[in-house]
Formats: C-alpha cells, structure tokens, sequence
C-alpha cells in the first residue's frame, strides 16, 4: 500500500512535539528516537533542523555530548497552534513510551564514558558523572581490566554507586569544625563562589587514577584532600571493582 505523503509542516511539528515531550536531546538521539518509531529519516530529520533553527524554533544548547535540541518559545507556540496537524496515529506514536526514553536519554547525558588507551586487555577509561552542564566527577582509570563491550551502558548503571561510594569515603567524619590542612595546594582550585575542584592522583609518577571532585565548600574540599593519600588504591580497586560487577 502506497504511504500517505507528509508534508514539511508536520515533519516540524512532530520534531517539536517529541522534543516537547522528550526534553533537551542530542541530534544522534532524537533521530535514534524518531527513526525507532518510524516517524522519519535521518535527511528529512537533518533538513527540517535546519531550517526550524533559521525560523527560530528550535536552538541548541552546549553540553559535552555535543549539542543538545530544545524548542523555542516560539517553537511551542507553533506546536500549540498546529498540534492538531499531526495525526492522532502519530501523535500515539511519539506519547506512548515517551517518559521511558527521556529518563534513558538523561542517563545517557549523565554518564560519559571513553576508552583512552588500551594495551592488550588493559584499559585506561575516562568516566565522567554530569549534573546538567556541570561536572559532578571525572575519572580516569589507567591500566584498568573492566570489560570495554558495553562500556557506556556499564558506567551509566555504576556512575550513582561510584560517587556515592568515593564522596562518603573522603567526606566520612567531616564536620564543619574538623582541622584541614591549610594555604594552597595544587590540588584545590576555586571554580566559583559555590564550587572548589579537587583535582587527585593516587601517583605523581604514572598514577593509576587520577580524579576530579566538584564540591561545593572549601572546608569540605580540604577535608577531602587531607584524606585521599589514605583512601586513593582501596579507592581505585573498588570503583574497578564495581564496574566489572555491572552485569550488562
């Protein structure tokens, strides 16, 4: 049977109504989404983008997976207006699971994960856990044997139980009193009024993990730091450990 031909109009509006419903995505996961359901193709996707950000519908937001999809103001008063133009078949379509996909997209957007080197089985992975635009953690882990298959899908199950872990063990027995260490220290930078990095090596000389910490008070960050040298290779073994327990 002969498809029904959709015009341009609708494409756009259903491009607003799944962005509407799925939040700021990327490009690679919006089409992910529209061509699961075949809803469209990556070139009718790509061409109507573009000219929907010319019209100034919908605009990009910067984030380290690269660019992330929002509509417009005026994009949902488009939507709003014209909704009705997409058919209600299509309209099932885009609502039926949308709530399922936009936690795995946030997910996704959450955990970042990459394979720097490798060297026979070894790996050295850079694991970061985001809270929107700001990094919560980054990690890197040299000469590391987690399994690369799946890698991305394992860091997003072990990202939450990862910080939980490495945070309670430096801040464990923290109070707003407790002597730190004071002056500075090439570890401590202030990012902000509300933010202090802790950039941590477990090794000046070829580290096995190095780690950076976004906190949001100098006394806790120092507090922090004065225990690292203590806490860094139980530290390294269990998050190692941790990864390769995810079962994928």
């Amino acid at each position: 049977m002969e498809r029904r031909r959709i015009s341009e109009t609708e494409h756009k509006l259903v491009i607003l109504h799944t962005l509407e419903l799925l939040g700021p995505v990327t490009g690679m996961q919006l089409i992910q989404f529209l061509a699961e359901k075949d809803l469209m193709n990556y070139f009718t996707m790509h061409l109507n983008l573009s000219e929907m950000e010319e019209q100034g519908q919908i605009q990009r937001r910067a984030h380290p997976l690269g660019s992330l999809l929002e509509p417009t103001d005026e994009g949902l008063f488009t939507l709003r207006s014209f909704i009705r133009r997409i058919p209600g078949s299509r309209r099932r379509l885009i609502e039926a699971d949308a709530d399922a996909w936009r936690e795995r997209f946030r997910a996704e957007q959450m955990t970042l994960s990459e394979v720097m080197a490798r060297e026979g089985d070894r790996l050295t992975l850079r694991l970061r856990l985001l809270e929107g635009p700001a990094v919560l953690m980054d990690l890197i882990l040299a000469d590391c044997d987690v399994p690369e298959a799946y890698l991305s899908r394992r860091w997003q199950l072990a990202a939450q139980g990862v910080y939980q872990h490495i945070t309670s063990a430096l801040m464990a027995g923290f109070a707003p009193d407790a002597p730190v260490p004071q002056g500075a220290h090439p570890a401590l930078q202030q990012a902000s009024r509300a933010e202090w990095l802790l950039t941590l090596q477990d090794a000046s000389d070829n580290p096995r993990m190095t780690l950076l910490l976004t906190l949001p008070d100098e006394h806790l960050a120092r507090w922090c730091l004065s225990r690292w040298d203590e806490l860094a290779s139980a530290l390294r073994d269990h998050t190692a450990a941790m990864l390769r327990a995810v079962r994928v």
